[in-house]
């Protein structure tokens, strides 16, 4: 049967070979133009950070990204003995620190805005600390998170322009993220009292102070 079906076959394809190649190559763009905007929407990329203690180990960062808005949420892959291995951690925050002190695995954020600061109760720092417990990172005073370890970025918190496979420290080194901010001004070194008067702000903005730490 197979044998009397091949020249059927054949014919087929013959009289509708254009068909077939315009079938095919409009799945090819189609896959393509959603491989495109997957990777506009949700940016990955490695980099490497140096914790206090002298490691440097290397993260994988995605952010989820719209263009003239930035960052809503982000996913920071982290390996250290400490978790126990690779862990993730999720936030609707701009990633700016991954760090351990004294056994603990600390990481904080910053809020893009508006809708970000309302989902974290419009915290007093701004910023948003947590601390890996064993089973998840939880959010902790950020206070809490010691002085030593919250004076400075060392996560990029925005996109690498161009976006890069590999972001390396040399790189961080030359050039980090743009400065944030209108009245204040927002980079890799932190000013908390900047960041709580931004904090004021936008709970001001909602008819309130800011209520969580």
């Amino acid at each position: 049967m197979s044998k009397g079906n091949t020249p059927v076959k054949a014919g087929f394809v013959q009289r509708n070979q254009w068909q077939l190649i315009l079938g095919a190559a409009v799945l090819v763009l189609a896959i393509f133009l959603g491989w495109k905007y997957y990777d506009s929407r949700y940016p990955s990329w490695y980099e490497e950070v140096r914790l206090s203690d002298g490691r440097v180990i290397t993260i994988h960062q995605k952010h989820e990204y719209y263009d003239n808005y930035g960052t809503n949420q982000s996913w920071v892959e982290i390996d250290l003995p400490e978790l126990g291995g690779k862990r993730v951690w999720h936030s609707y925050l701009m990633p700016q620190r991954v760090d351990v002190m004294n056994g603990k695995v600390y990481v904080f954020g910053v809020p893009r805005g508006i809708r970000q600061n309302q989902f974290y109760q419009y915290p007093k720092h701004y910023l948003v600390g947590f601390e890996w417990t064993g089973g998840e990172f939880s959010r902790i005073p950020f206070l809490k998170i010691p002085a030593e370890i919250r004076q400075e970025e060392n996560v990029y918190p925005c996109l690498p322009i161009p976006v890069v496979k590999q972001l390396t420290l040399n790189q961080k080194t030359e050039q980090w993220c743009p400065v944030r901010g209108d009245k204040w001004k927002f980079g890799k070194m932190i000013k908390i009292a900047d960041y709580e008067a931004l904090a004021a702000f936008y709970a001001e903005l909602a008819g309130g102070k800011p209520i969580s730490d």
